[in-house]
């Protein structure tokens, strides 16, 4: 049996297994991928950096840690967690396997709901951003769209204000968005321009065919369809798509505690409402899409769940 099961391995499940990894602990770390959002690089025309994405450089050396050790890695999705009797779990994996272990750490994150339009996997990355908070210093004095409407996007116009030379917010629907908190300053704003009930059709870019490839470029503009069908395009450079993150709970549902959006509510040691069941990063009520604070959760569910075999193993 195993005493602690890291399921995800983005900044919150590296974190983890890096101090699992001083604890002498028996850990096992499953997931498909490595890395998770630091994974997926930003760049801008004419913009200093790559990609201000701070703790990145930890991440990947907490990456290499565990890739050094050895701690036992699955690659395989997770199908079901079931809580026995004795307090322990079982962990059955899409290959067969059936993985025991004393404790879990759940990092699966969540991810960012799509426009399902032209473009928009083309220019991700190159103008195509899913989260403000951490894309918006790179817009200062240019014009972006923010799309979305939620309270995420009256947050990212927010966000943007100051340093944007330009924001347009593009509303699909037509009412509520008055409703919202801090909606009426975003609103309100001499720089900021609304369009409520419109669509967004296709992102524009200056991407070209070369060699029998399509190198994409950037950003440039949107095409934009109103409730009456009229079209017009407006030239941006940034478009942020800001509807409501989803997290990946699936495995997690009918096992621990949610708030109405479905993140797992966890309190200031990443303990969930079942015991032995720890989570950390953006799958959480601590979501706040920044990478740092997903390294500080994911160090302290790997603490906790330490001092939770610590104090447990002899009992079982």
């Amino acid at each position: 049996m195993h005493d602690i099961a890291i399921i995800g391995a983005g900044p919150a499940g590296l974190t983890a297994a890096a101090y699992g990894l001083r604890s002498q602990l028996d850990i096992i770390l499953i997931a498909r991928s490595m890395g998770g959002k630091v994974t997926y690089p930003f760049r801008l025309r004419d913009a200093e950096v790559a990609d201000p994405v701070w703790g990145a450089d930890l991440v990947y050396q907490f990456e290499e840690m565990v890739a050094r050790s050895d701690m036992e890695m699955v690659d395989a999705n997770v199908i079901e967690i079931r809580r026995l009797e004795n307090g322990t779990f079982e962990i059955d994996l899409e290959d067969g396997r059936v993985v025991a272990t004393r404790t879990i750490i759940l990092n699966t994150g969540s991810r960012a709901k799509r426009m399902y339009v032209k473009g928009e996997l083309d220019y991700r990355g190159r103008g195509v951003s899913f989260s403000a908070v951490s894309h918006a210093p790179f817009f200062q004095g240019r014009d972006v769209a923010v799309v979305g409407g939620g309270q995420r996007a009256i947050i990212a116009a927010l966000e943007l204000l100051p340093l944007a030379n330009q924001v347009y917010l593009i509303a699909p629907r037509l009412d509520g968005l008055a409703r919202l908190p801090a909606a009426k300053e975003a609103l309100e704003h001499p720089r900021m321009s609304v369009f409520q009930g419109w669509e967004i059709q296709e992102v524009i870019g200056d991407g070209e065919m070369a060699d029998g490839k399509f190198q994409p470029g950037y950003v440039t503009g949107l095409n934009l369809v109103g409730i009456n069908g009229e079209i017009r395009s407006l030239p941006v450079e940034g478009v942020f798509v800001q509807h409501e993150l989803m997290p990946h709970n699936d495995i997690a549902r009918g096992l621990v505690e949610m708030d109405h959006y479905g993140f797992i509510r966890v309190n200031e040691r990443c303990e969930t409402s079942l015991p032995g069941f720890f989570a950390a990063g953006d799958v959480t009520t601590v979501h706040a899409e920044q990478v740092v604070i997903a390294i500080g959760e994911g160090g302290k569910a790997g603490l906790s769940a330490w001092e939770y075999v610590a104090t447990h193993r002899m009992a079982q």
